[in-house]
């Protein structure tokens, strides 16, 4: 990953933080986890594992299944 992450924002440590987002749509669900999957490859195995337990503390499938169901609500597909 050769430009900064779009959606997470690096603590001091050296760890990344989820920005948690209300409104996620599938497309940036999936753009969110490839970052992730970026982020967490560059990472020594130790803080591997500590950065996985803190994108595990925000899924953003969890957030795109519940705008998807918002949308349908309104009778609008997600993306």
């Amino acid at each position: 990953m050769s430009t900064l992450p779009r959606f997470h924002i690096q603590k001091t440590d050296g760890l990344y933080l989820p920005i948690p987002f209300l409104f996620v749509t599938e497309r940036m669900c999936a753009e969110i986890l490839a970052e992730r999957e970026a982020l967490a490859e560059k990472l020594p195995e130790p803080t591997r594992k500590r950065q996985q337990a803190l994108f595990a503390r925000y899924d953003p499938r969890v957030s795109a299944e519940a705008f998807g169901g918002l949308l349908n609500l309104f009778g609008n597909p997600a993306d």
